[in-house]
């Protein structure tokens, strides 16, 4: 609400400065009541559009995004289930303030209904007249001029002012006068458009004196006329247009004034504005997209390629094992025919890689600087993106809690539509993660004939407001499962079952639905069954 009231307040400041400096007090009436209107309309609307353009990111972040894509299990939406229906204290008085104002607006519609059910409708060269005894100083409104019964009767109203209420209903000023009420009922708290209201209202008066003139000819006269109506001044009826308006001076001054306003430099510079601030908010609000992406998907890929080094689970791993591991070959997997892009974890930190369709390997670290890629011992492994796609889709259809209670991807996504990724408290086990995956190894009942002596998997999971778990499935890299890892990740997604419920994940300090991916490892042997997070 504020930032939108600055970016308004700011428009219709420099339109307003543009009118001041080119139109006002210059015979362009006609232009100046649209400009005015338009400049209006233009500072209420342009703020609440979103402005985006296509800006060239840099590599990393590409990279980045591209992962994401490539990774099921971090695909996910962020829609948060807002289950409080309170209002904040400024919603309140919004609403109260603006509730008053509709009501005083329909109370003062109401006016003209009244006048017109009590009085006489008569038709006249000016037009449809609505006399009323109640009625104390002429006003128009919509297509009606009103007028005090015995005054027209006895024939003691000028033409001129006739032909000056005439001239705001031939121009539909009411128009005007009701949206720019309308504007102001729910938009109150705008300053700047009591002031516009304002001039606006003189416009009119400027429009409806230049009417007259043209149908009575005779200026001197008209001014003694508006000077006679000024000096028994009377309160206006809200809503309505009449010559009574209290800007006696400006008037005489515009009767006279033949000097015309600077209409195509008008049109310049508010075009050059309108112009300038789309470009502007587009370009800031790519940046801000650009600046929030990077964040997320940073600190998702970080945490997931870290958080087999955050905390070991059974038995600590040996120092030979640890060697042994830094001494591997990275693997840097890629779509034939195409740039791709990966990650790895290496020495605790998280880099970046693109492979370019000449099989250029170029490595960033998280800043975007470019590494020296004969630091790393790497092999290329090609991956076709249909087998990808596949195998992807068909492990997402053999999970058993997929084929229970979805038959296809878009449902799958739909599930994982309605939880939370970026949550500022995580669900974790209620026991400690550490306690978790030990009971977990524990519950862990490898299948018989198992052709394997280790096997990395992803868990992903729904934790519910109540700590349990649904919607588990288990996301396929870039391999084909034989039937050793398929039976082992059944029985993984089994045991998961039998686990006690989670502390659910917090929001803004909402309990909600998160989602979690718990990487492991299960290295099967003879004697026992280690499983590492």
């Amino acid at each position: 609400m504020i930032l939108y009231l600055l970016k308004s307040s700011f428009l219709l400041l420099v339109l307003l400065l543009i009118y001041k400096w080119s139109l006002e007090n210059k015979k362009s009436l006609q232009f100046n009541r649209f400009y005015l209107l338009f400049s209006l309309l233009l500072g209420f609307l342009l703020p609440l559009l979103n402005f985006s353009f296509k800006v060239e990111s840099n590599t990393v972040l590409q990279a980045k995004e591209v992962i994401v894509e490539q990774l099921p299990a971090f695909i996910i939406n962020i829609e948060e289930e807002d289950n409080d229906v309170g209002f904040m204290w400024y919603e309140i008085v919004y609403y109260s303030v603006t509730t008053l104002l509709f009501f005083k607006f329909i109370f003062h519609a109401f006016t003209f209904y009244r006048l017109k059910r009590t009085g006489t409708i008569v038709n006249s060269t000016f037009g449809q007249l609505v006399l009323n005894n109640n009625i104390k100083v002429p006003f128009s409104f919509y297509k009606y001029i009103y007028l005090n019964k015995n005054d027209w009767n006895s024939n003691t109203i000028d033409d001129a002012i006739l032909y000056h209420e005439q001239g705001h209903i031939i121009q539909k000023h009411s128009l005007d006068i009701i949206l720019l009420e309308l504007l102001s009922v729910f938009l109150w708290f705008q300053p700047f458009i009591y002031y516009f209201k304002r001039l606006i209202q003189e416009n009119h008066e400027y429009l409806a004196d230049e009417y007259s003139l043209n149908k009575t000819k005779n200026i001197k006269h008209y001014q003694h006329l508006i000077l006679n109506c000024y000096s028994h001044k009377q309160s206006l009826v809200p809503l309505s247009s009449s010559i009574h308006f209290n800007n006696l001076k400006k008037r005489f001054i515009m009767m006279k004034n033949t000097k015309k306003g600077r209409v195509w430099e008008t049109v310049f510079y508010s075009f050059t504005l309108a112009l300038t601030y789309v470009g502007l908010v587009g370009i800031e609000a790519k940046a801000t997209e650009i600046k929030n992406v990077e964040a997320k998907v940073t600190k998702i890929i970080e945490q997931s390629a870290k958080q087999s080094d955050e905390i070991v689970f059974t038995e600590p791993i040996r120092e030979e094992s640890k060697n042994e591991i830094k001494n591997d070959s990275i693997i840097l997997a890629y779509i034939k025919g195409e740039k791709s892009s990966g990650y790895f974890n290496y020495n605790d930190s998280v880099y970046f890689y693109v492979v370019d369709e000449n099989l250029k390997v170029s490595i960033y670290n998280r800043y975007g600087v470019v590494q020296n890629e004969k630091d790393f011992t790497y092999e290329l492994k090609a991956v076709s993106k249909a087998e990808k796609e596949k195998l992807t889709l068909d492990e997402l259809k053999k999970s058993s809690q997929v084929q229970n209670d979805y038959q296809d991807r878009k449902e799958i996504e739909k599930a994982y539509a309605e939880a939370h990724s970026f949550v500022e408290k995580k669900a974790t086990p209620r026991e400690g993660l550490s306690s978790f995956m030990s009971n977990f190894a524990k519950e862990f009942k490898a299948p018989e004939n198992i052709n394997t002596n280790e096997i990395k998997m992803r868990l992903k999971f729904i934790v519910e407001t109540d700590g349990s778990f649904s919607n588990i499935f288990t996301p396929q890299e870039y391999f084909k499962p034989d039937e050793s890892y398929v039976a082992l990740q059944e029985e993984a997604i089994r045991t998961l079952k039998t686990m006690p419920n989670w502390s659910p994940a917090e929001n803004e300090g909402k309990i909600i639905r998160s989602t979690f991916t718990l990487p492991i490892t299960i290295k099967v042997n003879p004697s026992k069954i280690d499983i590492v997070n």
